[in-house]
């Protein structure tokens, strides 16, 4: 899998292509059996097209008959495939018949706040933009530590490493302005620096924020990304 990388301006006028890589903590246990061998997990069956509920529903001739047969009985439960492994899978897109599609269009259907319809429209492709072909404008926005893990729900979380020794000077540099004012850089797309970010195509808008550390000669960069801002709730009258 090839790796993500984005392209990023500093404080002293600099761009650079540089790498994004995961922030993935190791499981901090391990769970066994009651034979002490290691739990492994697997993919089940849960039910089949004929035991769901519409087919339960097109077979009793209304909810209490339904009702009643899930009382007197298990007619939810194919009880010779439930539970057994799947083994590899694929996805199969299905009709509201449950009947497999071999040319599905796909559309983007809009919802209000109560769940009513609003639109239906052509799906738009939007690409991702980490790595934009104009050059990146350092937006010079800096905003507290204490302050951003509080107005901000950080959902991901990468960290930003160099390839060559000039990426690292990039980086380094970056990281140190940071950690000097303890504070995180509002990291965007568009000709201002303060659009949202998208990382891949068709993928969810965020907002991008870049904490930095040193060590002596060592330095930790993270991009940490917020799909959404944390606001109070108004007082009810």
């Amino acid at each position: 899998m090839p790796l993500r990388k984005i392209r990023l301006a500093d404080h002293r006028g600099r761009e650079a292509t540089v790498v994004l890589v995961p922030r993935r903590r190791p499981p901090d246990s391990t769970y066994t059996d009651t034979s002490g061998s290691p739990v492994r997990f697997a993919r089940l069956i849960k039910s089949t097209a004929e035991t769901d509920h519409a087919a339960l529903q097109s077979r009793y001739a209304d909810p209490d008959s339904l009702a009643q047969a899930l009382i007197d009985g298990d007619p939810e439960i194919d009880l010779e495939t439930a539970g057994r492994e799947t083994g590899p899978c694929d996805r199969v897109w299905v009709g509201a018949d449950g009947q497999p599609l071999y040319s599905a269009r796909f559309i983007e259907v809009a919802y209000d706040q109560e769940g009513n319809e609003i639109t239906r429209r052509e799906p738009v492709e939007v690409p991702a933009n980490l790595v934009p072909d104009a050059p990146p404008r350092w937006p010079g926005k800096l905003i507290p530590r204490a302050e951003a893990v509080r107005r901000y729900a950080f959902t991901r979380a990468f960290q930003v490493r160099h390839t060559n020794s000039l990426e690292y000077d990039f980086l380094f540099g970056l990281a140190k302005h940071l950690e000097k004012r303890d504070a995180m850089a509002l990291i965007g797309s568009g000709p201002k620096g303060t659009g949202p970010l998208i990382l891949e195509r068709n993928g969810t808008p965020m907002k991008g924020f870049l904490e930095g550390r040193t060590d002596g000669e060592r330095y930790q960069l993270v991009l940490h990304l917020a799909s959404f801002e944390l606001k109070a709730l108004e007082a009810q009258p």
